[in-house]
């Protein structure tokens, strides 16, 4: 081999060699990112678990049971108090979540029917609720301050054979399943809160 050979297969190794370095260095650059990008993605999402807000909520129905008021109190966390007032969006949930689940009956009510019905004891009367009952518009609300919400008995959907008493004998004991959507500077929480209902007595 000649002096010139050997100098190009010298060149050729140096150059494989960086190449390779080139190589591991770049995979190492991505592996860092990647995990660099893992730390943050969990980082954020912890800060937005410390963040999901903390409601209490009372339901107290008159004698009769004829009407009731809902009550939404936002206690926290304190690292809300920087985003000032958040949006909240109160909706009901059914009592069990595979209402409309099962296989469709001939002539029966079709499963978006069956979900789209509230099967629990009430359902919203304020204004700015929705035509079924189930959700009321947005409003503004600051950490440490309430919110009210009348609500008024629901009824045996049209398709069934119960009586309105009945209906309201078998849920007369159950609470209120509420789901409050909280958001804020780009953030969004959903609250599920099952809520026992307080009869209010007369004297």
């Amino acid at each position: 081999m000649t002096t010139t050979d050997t100098i190009a297969a010298l060149a050729l190794a140096v150059a494989v060699v960086a190449a390779v370095a080139a190589i591991g260095s770049w995979r190492a650059a991505r592996n860092a990112n990647g995990a660099a990008q893992t730390l943050s993605r969990i980082e954020q999402q912890r800060q937005h678990a410390d963040l999901t807000p903390h409601f209490r909520c009372t339901v107290v129905a008159n004698e009769a049971r004829s009407t009731a008021m809902l009550r939404v109190h936002l206690e926290g966390p304190p690292g809300l108090l920087s985003h000032g007032a958040i949006e909240i969006t109160a909706s009901l949930r059914n009592d069990n979540p595979h209402r409309g689940d099962g296989p469709q009956l001939a002539g029966g009510p079709t499963p978006e029917d069956v979900r789209a019905h509230i099967w629990g004891p009430w359902k919203f009367s304020a204004d700015g609720r929705d035509d079924t009952g189930r959700t009321v518009a947005p409003q503004q609300l600051a950490i440490g301050e309430w919110t009210r919400y009348g609500l008024t008995p629901t009824t045996p959907p049209p398709w069934s054979t119960t009586n309105t008493d009945d209906w309201r004998r078998d849920y007369a004991n159950e609470p209120v399943r509420l789901s409050i959507t909280a958001r804020s500077k780009g953030s969004e929480w959903t609250v599920p809160l099952e809520v026992p209902v307080t009869i209010e007595m007369t004297s």
